[in-house]
């Protein structure tokens, strides 16, 4: 059933490895890439390809074992084979692991070699064998706790009514005649008289009871008779009026088939007024020359004078407000506080940590990280925190802030180093960059757009903006404002026209023109809008651009992991088939920054539920209010 287990250290170096299966690929280096090094180690298992993996840790040692299945197999016993090998493996070789924590310099693998994990993997699956036998058989309703409770109180009941015998007898004839059904059944016999018989004498406990109480129900029932005649006769003669009128309107309701109609008073009929606004109707974006003309206001408008922006280099980096040094001397405050209950020299074990790492959730969300997004890294940060022993003079709290500041600087650290100044300039000369700007409505792409644009003419780059929003109105106008601001080349095609086919010719003129960089500003479309969504699918591929980058807002938190994960999905499930390379998101803008104070967890869970990195913070409404992301920043603001 399995196809590998493996023992190895968390600095990579494997200590013992056995393989029940040639392995495709090479899975257990995929789950050290995306799980273990994201901080994703709070998920119970792993899949890729074929191929289903589960681990756990012993942070003492720093030790991980992983186990390897097909996942199409449903191994109950996985758990449990962990948790075993755990403890024979540490237990068998412990002072061979210490000196191997202490000094990892010169390392004997071979003296792993000799863990029999056969004889540990045949008793636990026969363990579980046993169990799911025992499991598999269902037990009768007599034998069930509630089964036996009925059965008590039927016993208790018939003692205090003198018919225990009755009881006694007809259970013994019950049980009789089970046992004959069981024997006839065993020699293949069919016999009916059997359900009649039986069905008989269940009855003949209970007759003589009916019996004997016959005679008073009927006079109890001739009684009742008696009593509503007499009360028919008493009856109030205003009820009887009413009730005949009642009888009467339900009797004429139900010749009149039509029910009942409003009365319409006879006016003569109004002539619709020919003066007002006249809806426009759209017959699925088809509309005429005339139409189109009417609705084109890209045109130059005169009398207009256009501020032109002075370019000018500008620091991208974020300020840092403090330095480590005045981080370091301040007292432990907030959460932090709640570490001072554990003591050196001792071995973090789970009770210690539920408390803490419950208010530490509780911040996280305070801080606008998405639920449940908080409760894994709180998960992840547990995990490597459990087992974990600490010096007699090594502060608690400052391991564990270490620990958080670790996990949280993985998450944000980009899995890809985009350097959009170095792509632009492998490929000057030889065609354009092109940039797609992605998002829902509001978020302020085209803003963010034109400071970006800002930034690379600022880096000496002649840039041209595509006007790909064919949708809404006014986004043209917009788009023209900042090109005419930053003095740069606007191609625009109107509107009603298919975004794609203009990128097209956009990026076509760019290469014959001489430009550098293609900044497309695309329609603003919700997330769940699979024609909008098939679109923007069908403009990035189509056109197979260099970067695609979502737009999205710091103050949402599982309303924007929402929006980035469905558009990540949608770009690559509405692709055309035939296409070879198929591109997704590849970066984030994330705008208004500025004014979420300390409130950075948006940051943390579109990075942590995408592996995306964040490209660009935008900070304010100026062209120059563009920041590159300081990990040690938002990590400062997200642990205080």
């Amino acid at each position: 059933m399995l196809d590998s287990f493996t023992i190895l250290t968390k600095g990579g170096i494997v200590l013992w490895s056995k393989e029940f299966a040639k392995i495709k690929g090479s899975p257990i280096n995929s789950l050290i890439k995306k799980v273990l090094l994201e901080e994703r180690s709070a998920e119970t298992s792993f899949q890729i390809d074929s191929y289903s993996l589960k681990w756990t840790f012993s942070n003492e040692f720093d030790l991980i074992f992983v186990v390897v299945y097909q996942k199409i197999f449903t191994l109950l016993y996985i758990e449990e084979l962990l948790t075993t090998v755990k403890k024979r493996f540490i237990k068998m070789y412990k002072d061979l692991l210490l000196k191997l924590k202490e000094s990892s310099d010169f390392i004997i693998v071979d003296k792993f070699q000799e863990f029999n994990f056969e004889v540990i993997l045949e008793e636990v699956e026969t363990r579980s064998k046993l169990q799911q036998t025992s499991i598999s058989t269902p037990k009768k309703y007599e034998d069930t706790d509630k089964g036996k409770l009925v059965k008590d109180q039927k016993n208790e009941r018939a003692i205090k009514e003198g018919r225990a015998e009755k009881v006694k007898r007809k259970e013994q004839e019950k049980k009789e005649k089970a046992e004959r059904r069981r024997q006839n059944r065993a020699n293949n016999i069919n016999d009916s008289s059997d359900d009649s018989d039986d069905s008989d004498d269940s009855d003949e406990s209970d007759s003589s009871e009916e019996n004997s109480d016959g005679a008073t129900k009927n006079q109890q029932q001739q009684t009742d008779v008696a009593r509503i005649e007499n009360s028919d006769e008493d009856e109030d003669e205003e009820i009887t009026k009413n009730r005949n009128k009642l009888i009467a309107a339900a009797a004429k309701a139900k010749k009149s088939p039509g029910g009942y109609k409003k009365k319409v008073k006879d006016t003569p009929d109004k002539q619709p007024s020919s003066t007002g606004k006249k809806a426009r109707t759209w017959e699925d974006g088809k509309l005429s020359k005339k139409e189109l003309e009417a609705l084109n206001r890209s045109e130059n408008s005169n009398g207009t004078e256009i501020v032109r922006e002075k370019i000018q280099k500008f620091n991208i980096d974020m300020e840092v407000s403090s330095s480590e040094d005045e981080e370091e001397a301040k007292p432990v405050s907030g959460f932090m506080k709640y570490f001072n209950v554990l003591t050196g020299n001792r071995v973090i074990d789970k009770q210690d940590l539920e408390p803490i790492l419950a208010d530490f959730k509780l911040h996280l969300t305070k801080k606008n990280v998405a639920p449940d997004i908080a409760d894994k890294i709180v998960q992840s940060i547990g995990t490597g925190l459990e087992g974990k022993k600490l010096a007699t003079f090594q502060g608690v709290t400052s391991v564990v802030k270490q620990q958080m500041e670790d996990t949280i600087t993985r998450i944000l650290t980009p899995k890809r180093n985009i350097d959009i100044l170095r792509e632009v300039q492998a490929v000057k000369g030889k065609r354009p960059y092109t940039i797609v700007f992605s998002g829902v409505n509001g978020v302020g792409k085209s803003t963010n757009l034109a400071k970006v644009c800002y930034w690379l003419t600022a880096n000496g780059y002649k840039c041209m903006l595509a006007a790909c929003d064919t949708f809404r109105s006014g986004a043209i106008e917009q788009l023209k404002t900042h090109a005419d601001r930053l003095n740069v080349h606007l191609f625009e095609r109107g509107y009603s026209k298919d975004a794609a086919s203009v990128a097209q010719d956009a990026i076509a003129f760019a290469k014959d023109t001489g430009y550098d960089v293609v900044l497309i500003d695309t329609t603003g479309r919700m997330q769940n809008n699979e024609p909008l969504m098939k679109a923007l699918s069908k403009l990035v591929n189509q056109n197979n651009v260099d970067l695609v980058l979502f737009v999205g807002e710091a103050l949402v938190g599982n309303d924007g992991v929402d929006q980035l994960t469905k558009f990540d999905k949608s770009l690559s499930l509405l692709a055309n088939t035939t296409q070879t390379h198929i591109r997704t998101i590849d970066g984030i803008i994330l705008t208004k920054f500025d004014t979420i104070d300390d409130k950075v967890g948006a940051a943390i869970s579109m990075v942590y539920s995408t592996g995306h990195p964040i490209i660009f913070l935008g900070t304010g409404q100026n062209y120059t209010d563009l920041k590159r992301m300081n990990i040690k920043s938002v990590v400062k603001s997200l642990l205080h």
